[in-house]
């Protein structure tokens, strides 16, 4: 998707900035994703959104703990991260983990799952916004 970018954002000083250690923790549930993201004023559906980025790239265990990508082609943006944490037979060889898992705990989060994953311009579109408004907190 085209996502808009405005520019003027000063980076802040060291000193001005967040401790390391306030991304999510993979291990948790649902309750410590909001935790984490309510705080910046997202909501469950900004949540849900956000989390299909993880068809891009992969995990790295020095880094997070964990190994391996979450989708078969994590060089493409598309909504493959929905399309496999539905599947009811997952593929070994790709990521699950209890922050993803998660997402189909409740109703509500579920049903955004399951709408992603059926169309893509509709995660495209929600994305976008999510992206917007998360790269421009505390900015304007």
């Amino acid at each position: 998707p085209k996502i808009p970018f405005r520019m003027g954002r000063k980076d802040a000083a060291e000193g001005d900035c967040t401790e390391d250690g306030r991304l999510p923790d993979a291990t948790k549930k649902m309750d410590h994703l909001r935790d984490v993201f309510y705080r910046m004023g997202l909501t469950d559906k900004e949540i849900v959104v956000l989390s299909g980025a993880h068809c891009l790239g992969r995990a790295h265990k020095d880094r997070s703990g964990f190994e391996g990508p979450w989708t078969k082609e994590p060089l493409v943006f598309d909504n493959a991260y929905f399309t496999e944490i539905l599947k009811e037979d997952p593929d070994k060889d790709l990521l699950r983990l209890v922050t993803d898992m998660c997402l189909l705990d409740q109703a509500e989060t579920k049903t955004l799952c399951e709408a992603y994953a059926k169309d893509k311009e509709l995660f495209f579109a929600d994305y976008t916004e999510a992206h917007k408004k998360l790269s421009e907190l505390g900015a304007f």
